[in-house]
């Protein structure tokens, strides 16, 4: 019996190692306030030209979940810990702009996204999934409030790269 359990340990280390090899642009997220089964979610970097594009492709993914966080620091606070997260994702049949209340610095900076928000036309929602708090924007160019938040609201030069990492489709596109 012993001998059988250390085989079928091998087997799955085996296993998820090719795994891990095969996708190591990549990295495993499991779903917050849920059990499911871990999943494999990719990295890489956009600019604010690439939006139009990267909305585009988050509209024509055929995978339930679907998303696009941005990532970066702004001017201000530089740190890592200070950065902020700006999520692009398909919900209900809409792609859509979410502002996670996750990290600490878009926590600290609700009022003031909501606040840019109105100022540009747009009432943010404020929906609850997985456990965790967002505000949403649906009725808008998703991609053009993106690069405003990223260029306006932060300051950051709108061809600078963001980090990105996303699930349930393609990107770059070919």
């Amino acid at each position: 019996m012993g001998t059988a359990v250390i085989i079928v340990g091998l087997v799955a280390a085996t296993i998820v190692a090719a795994v891990v090899i095969t996708n190591w642009n990549s990295y495993i997220v499991v779903d917050r306030g849920k059990v499911s089964i871990p999943r494999f979610v990719k990295e890489g970097e956009v600019r604010t030209s690439d939006l139009p594009a990267l909305v585009k492709a988050l509209s024509s993914g055929s995978q339930e979940v679907r998303y696009a966080a941005l990532i970066f620091s702004a001017p201000d606070r530089p740190s890592e810990q200070d950065v902020l997260n700006l999520q692009l994702s398909f919900e209900n049949g809409k792609v859509g702009f979410d502002w996670v209340l996750l990290a600490p610095r878009n926590i600290e900076d609700q009022a003031k996204f909501s606040e840019f928000a109105r100022e540009h036309g747009v009432e943010p929602v404020s929906r609850t999934l997985n456990g965790v708090s967002y505000l949403r924007v649906e009725d808008t160019d998703v991609a053009e409030f993106a690069s405003l938040i990223v260029t306006e609201m932060y300051r950051r030069p709108p061809d600078e790269p963001l980090d990105l990492v996303f699930q349930g489709f393609d990107w770059p596109q070919n």
